[in-house]
């Protein structure tokens, strides 16, 4: 008993402070509703088009600003308060999520238009996956991050389980609509909980002043430390040849098995139920976080 007070007490540890347990709270319901729209993103596209191609270009310029323009995002994050970037980026989602869904209820969606909203909701992620991710550290410090990077990969892939199960009785009930108009009231939950922070319980890193070549210095900081470089490398094998399933599971779903919508929300579900348990696991280990 005292094995499993003390496994859950380690597991959870980071839940401890309150700014990052409202921050789990808004995350958790925002990261539901992506999944909700992914899940109708491919579906929209199939049922526009009936092409594979058309989907696979949807996702690659939902991803392709965060491969140009990745590191630009990260200097972003450093030169400006990492709050007030995060704002300003769910602000920019909801816009973004809303009016696709307003286009999609009035019938009015048009593939081009599909095309551009996914390439401007790629520009926002550019921005916003490094704030959120450096905004963890000031959220916990570094004696709690290790532990708060494996809770929020654990978050991540509920998410990916919760999202997908809604998506597909919405989708099946209300239409693909619901699914767009719901993500984007769902990134009010972040906007609700980073007001709700205590900003003297924040631990802010100072701000990068502007300076020339920050962005050469972070390369060859990379390229010096063998352990980023090697992580980094793995992690772009591991996107090339893994993350294809946002263009696979719907084609498999819709074509293979025909199970529509219900097929692809529960093949993407089941994805995310054994990352959970790792997850968790992961957070449960001893040992702190970086040094």
């Amino acid at each position: 008993m005292q094995a499993v007070r003390g496994f859950r007490e380690r597991t959870f540890s980071s839940l401890r402070i309150r700014n990052y347990r409202l921050y789990v709270l808004g995350q958790g319901i925002s990261l539901s509703g992506t999944w909700m729209q992914t899940i109708a993103q491919g579906l929209l596209v199939l049922r526009l088009t009936g092409s594979g191609t058309a989907l696979g270009i949807v996702v690659a310029l939902q991803t392709l600003p965060i491969l140009l323009f990745g590191p630009w995002g990260g200097v972003i994050a450093d030169r400006f308060p990492k709050r007030r970037i995060l704002y300003v980026t769910q602000v920019a989602s909801a816009v973004l999520a809303l009016g696709l869904g307003l286009l999609i209820a009035t019938d009015l969606i048009e593939l081009w238009m599909l095309y551009g909203l996914a390439l401007a909701l790629g520009l926002v992620n550019t921005i916003d996956n490094p704030t959120r991710q450096t905004f963890v550290l000031e959220l916990v410090g570094r004696e709690e991050l290790s532990n708060a990077v494996s809770l929020n990969s654990t978050q991540i892939n509920l998410a990916r389980v919760i999202g997908p199960a809604l998506a597909g009785g919405l989708v099946a009930t209300v239409g693909l609509a619901a699914c767009f108009l719901v993500n984007g009231l769902s990134f009010l939950a972040v906007i609700l909980v980073l007001r709700r922070m205590r900003a003297e319980e924040l631990r802010p890193a100072p701000i990068v002043a502007r300076a020339k070549g920050q962005l050469a210095e972070g390369f060859r900081y990379v390229r010096a430390t063998p352990l980023v470089f090697n992580t980094l490398v793995m992690m772009a094998i591991i996107g090339t040849f893994t993350y294809e399933f946002q263009v696979i599971l719907p084609l498999f779903s819709e074509f293979t098995f025909g199970d529509g919508e219900s097929g692809y929300a529960a093949m993407t579900a089941a994805m995310g139920v054994g990352a959970v348990v790792g997850g968790l696991v992961t957070a449960g280990r001893r040992g702190g976080g970086p040094a």
